[in-house]
């Protein structure tokens, strides 16, 4: 393991809003160098505004994570530049609900290419040069239903049991080389992605149904999440590998 006093260079794919932007803010306020990609380019402008505005640095870029060829060009980039690459939190994803008998193949294809492959090329991307260096944490963001069944949203499920399976293999085939790999498993979180494809009417309902059935009573905040991220990236989870952790108010529990 390289142990060293530089700050860590930390990867973040969506990291333009939710999920992503709160990791970012947090992972830079405890001295990381952020380096963040999104397809939303207003929303990644943002987040890094916010990161410097806090005193932190952030490197970022619009891509999509489907596309193998500029993900490799970008973290190569990210090497030449700041010399390495210590950890990345995979969080890209989108939504496209639709009942199984009416889905059409393209939005399968949309969730799949880009939670799973999205993630694929990243950890790929990365993890050659985890290896050189024998150090490396990755957090993938998974998903509670990546062990439990979700109507109407068959392709979100299915991407994000994918994930957690991807998650388990990289953690036993790249623990001998000193890197970890974990997933979280986020319970309703309230950001842009769960209300996407809701009306303003649609999305109150849910979210009364949300707040009925939650022990907790309350949607997640995205600095919950980014907490446990934090947590698994570092040190403190050292000997944690191959993990799903569920920040998800008591939603799933097993």
């Amino acid at each position: 393991m390289v142990t060293e006093t530089e700050p860590r260079v930390t990867v973040i794919t969506g990291g333009g809003s939710g999920i992503g932007r709160a990791v970012a803010l947090r992972l830079a306020e405890g001295g990381d160098r952020i380096c963040i990609c999104d397809l939303n380019e207003q929303g990644l402008r943002e987040t890094a505004e916010r990161v410097r505005s806090n005193g932190g640095t952030a490197e970022t870029a619009v891509l999509d994570v489907r596309d193998r060829s500029r993900v490799e060009s970008w973290c190569g980039r990210v090497l030449d530049q700041l010399g390495k690459i210590d950890c990345l939190f995979s969080n890209a994803g989108v939504n496209a609900r639709a009942l199984v008998a009416d889905m059409p193949l393209e939005s399968w294809s949309l969730l799949l290419d880009t939670h799973v492959t999205g993630t694929f090329n990243f950890c790929q991307a990365v993890l050659r040069h985890m290896v050189e260096r024998k150090s490396g944490a990755i957090v993938i963001t998974s998903s509670d239903y990546a062990i439990v069944g979700m109507p109407n949203a068959a392709n979100y499920a299915a991407a994000k049991t994918a994930l957690y399976s991807l998650t388990k293999s990289l953690a036993v085939e790249f623990a001998p080389y000193g890197i970890r790999v974990n997933a979280i498993g986020p319970g309703p979180i309230d950001t842009p992605l769960i209300r996407a494809g809701r009306t303003e009417a649609e999305w109150q309902e849910r979210l009364r149904g949300y707040e009925n059935r939650l022990p907790m009573k309350r949607l997640g905040r995205p600095e919950e999440v980014a907490s446990v991220v934090d947590f698994l990236l570092s040190q403190r989870a050292a000997y944690m590998t191959g993990q799903l952790l569920q920040p998800n108010g008591g939603q799933v529990i097993w």
